[in-house]
């Protein structure tokens, strides 16, 4: 039997994947990595990104919570029954904590299980020194069309800049870069007035969940197919901040 490794963050969406791909497989083991210091974080960010820009993402992120987090449930809902997504927590005796993507704690895990497959979701960028601890591919789900939109919120970014046949989602092999790695699929995703910035991942994790057992068993038999991205343009995106949000919300009517 073949042994598949997951690597992720939890919350929703490691929660969908998990229990698609434990439906066909059989899921050895599940490492989750632990969220970043969060002051260790945002000096990071800022350094990369500048003060003013940082405080307005922080800002967007507290009106999100406050002003649209209560209004997506119903949608959630609606999003789960109409794709068969199953939100249930992975059990806990099947978890194993660690404190970094790119650790010897986590070289080590890789190397006792000894995956023919890893599935990544909602990790930090890892580093060529874990990826090559191992002969096994890395697959990860990025909710955006690579590779223009890569980094976050890709289908946010698409509406954002009108482009509509770009609102979508990736499946693709991890390599060293931003969500640069080879792509497996692609599929466009089509939002309706009941969706906004807090549901899109919703929906783009359940396109992609589509065919995605069909893609594991291909990459398990070595038979998968590299595709052509939909698009060859290339940029990277971070969070939005309160005043790109409120332009957008206002002018261009992308919630």
């Amino acid at each position: 039997m073949e042994k598949i490794m997951m690597i992720c963050t939890l919350g929703p969406s490691t929660n969908y994947i998990y229990n698609h791909v434990s439906r066909d497989f059989h899921v050895e083991a599940v490492i989750v990595v632990q969220k970043e210091n969060r002051q260790v974080f945002l000096k990071k960010r800022i350094k990369r990104l500048g003060l003013l820009k940082v405080i307005g993402q922080i800002i967007f992120v507290l009106y999100s919570k406050i002003f649209m987090a209560k209004k997506v449930d119903s949608r959630v809902k609606e999003i789960q029954w109409k794709f068969n997504l199953n939100p249930d927590d992975i059990t806990a005796k099947k978890i194993t904590h660690v404190h970094s993507v790119n650790s010897e704690e986590m070289k080590c895990k890789i190397r006792e299980v000894d995956p023919d497959l890893i599935i990544i979701n909602g990790t930090p960028i890892i580093k060529e020194d874990v990826l090559s601890v191992t002969d096994a591919r890395f697959v990860n789900v990025h909710v955006g069309i690579t590779p223009k939109y890569r980094g976050v919120h890709g289908a946010y970014w698409a509406l954002y800049n009108n482009d509509d046949d770009l609102v979508g989602v990736t499946t693709h092999f991890v390599d060293k870069g931003i969500d640069s790695g080879e792509v497996l699929d692609q599929k466009v995703v089509k939002v309706d007035e009941a969706d906004n910035f807090l549901t899109y991942s919703h929906l783009q994790i359940a396109h992609a969940l589509l065919e995605y057992n069909k893609i594991i068993q291909s990459v398990l038999n070595d038979r998968f197919i590299i595709k052509e991205p939909i698009t060859g343009e290339s940029a990277i995106w971070s969070h939005p901040t309160i005043v790109s949000y409120l332009y957008g919300r206002i002018f261009k009517k992308v919630r």
